[in-house]
């Protein structure tokens, strides 16, 4: 799983092994999050059978409402579940850019 993320992040997201490492670590944090992402990026697409859902909020239904990439969705449902109020409270505000 770890060295699916990484090859990733390296091969398309171009980035060098040691980016590839610091950015993987947080989808790496939770296994049932990694594990759905390292799924994700064998079908290319949001269908789950039983869908991580934190705080009501699914890969696929993030992926619909934020301008996000895979990548960014699976981080920010670590951000959902590790400091939940204030990813509702980014959700609520729309995905602000700065």
């Amino acid at each position: 799983m770890k060295d699916k993320i990484l090859k990733y992040y390296i091969e398309e997201k171009k980035v060098t092994a040691v980016v590839a490492n610091v950015l993987s670590k947080k989808l790496l944090k939770y296994e049932d999050i990694a594990a759905e992402f390292s799924l994700y990026l064998d079908r290319r697409n949001f269908d789950f059978e039983n869908p991580v859902e934190i705080e009501g909020y699914t890969a696929k239904k993030l992926s619909e409402i934020a301008p996000l990439d895979a990548a960014g969705v699976y981080a920010f449902m670590v951000t959902l579940r590790d400091d939940k109020e204030k990813a509702l409270d980014t959700i609520k505000k729309g995905f602000p850019r700065k």
